[in-house]
């Protein structure tokens, strides 16, 4: 769309805080349609990362417009996120899309591979899947939300250092990592994404609910799903279980098509039909 003319149309205003990646991600679709949007001064540098790489902006916060924010929302538990009428399980904006598909490799570094925070229940997931697929020892994974966990890590960020802990056990990458909980990194993380993108397949513990951010990017980064238990988020999702053996799984380039295709067709929204809801937004706004 030129400069120009997407100046020239009303600007979306939304005066909320932004917390869940669904919120982010909803957002920076909202700024591929023909409308500016403008948000909070306070909310912006939570997109920094994200907007130094794909180079979109935001109108000033006192910019003239049309305040949308009760006709979008996110609901966290089933997903659910909405766009006035149009509904999405959670969105990603098409140029994220294009991108991470952009980024798959001729030939993939790790087998498996797993980042995020280790703790809890999902720490002792980890724990068995990596004891009955490569090696048959238990492994020692430190708790995140353990006592020494939260000292070393302040302690690193006191020295301006990441926490961030890698380590290879066979042939999984494990990055212990709480990056996901940090702005503006939490709204893109290229480290993260090239990763997944490396990775054949990406273990998918349960998140907050069962399902969880990281199937979805990874099925758009061309790796296979591998899932603590499946929802109806992930109805039609070409995924693996946790109880399968490592040893028999072999990655797909199809069901990695599949997954990607899939998730263009379900969670992006085509720049028409984004401006024609605006359009019925807008009328009912005034």
């Amino acid at each position: 769309m030129p400069a120009g003319k997407k100046q020239a149309m009303e600007t979306l205003r939304l005066h909320m805080t932004f917390g869940l990646i669904q919120q982010i991600r909803l957002v920076h679709a909202l700024a591929e349609s023909s409308h500016p949007v403008s948000i909070p001064a306070s909310e912006e540098p939570k997109f920094d990362a994200l907007r130094a790489r794909f180079g979109f902006r935001f109108a000033p916060p006192d910019a003239p417009g049309v305040d949308v924010t009760r006709f979008v929302r996110c609901e966290h538990r089933a997903p659910a996120t909405f766009i006035g009428r149009i509904e999405r399980p959670v969105i990603f904006p098409r140029a994220m899309a294009d991108y991470c598909r952009s980024l798959w490799p001729a030939r993939r570094a790790h087998r498996f591979s797993f980042q995020g925070l280790v703790f809890g229940a999902r720490r002792t997931l980890l724990q068995k899947w990596i004891k009955a697929n490569l090696g048959g020892r238990t492994p020692r994974l430190p708790d995140a939300e353990g006592a020494v966990a939260r000292w070393r890590n302040k302690l690193f960020r006191a020295a301006g250092l990441d926490p961030t802990r890698k380590q290879r056990i066979g042939d999984l990458l494990l990055w212990e990592s709480s990056r996901g909980r940090r702005f503006p990194v939490k709204a893109w993380d290229e480290e993260y994404v090239g990763a997944l993108a490396a990775s054949e397949f990406v273990l998918c513990p349960d998140g907050e609910h069962v399902w969880t951010y990281r199937l979805f990017e990874s099925a758009l980064c061309g790796a296979i799903p591998i899932v603590e238990r499946a929802c109806p988020a992930y109805a039609g999702f070409r995924f693996r279980s946790f109880e399968d053996r490592a040893g028999r799984l072999t990655w797909s380039a199809e069901d990695a098509e599949h997954n990607y295709r899939l998730c263009a067709e379900r969670l992006t929204i085509a720049q028409p039909t984004l401006d024609a809801e605006i359009a019925h937004i807008l009328e009912q706004a005034r």
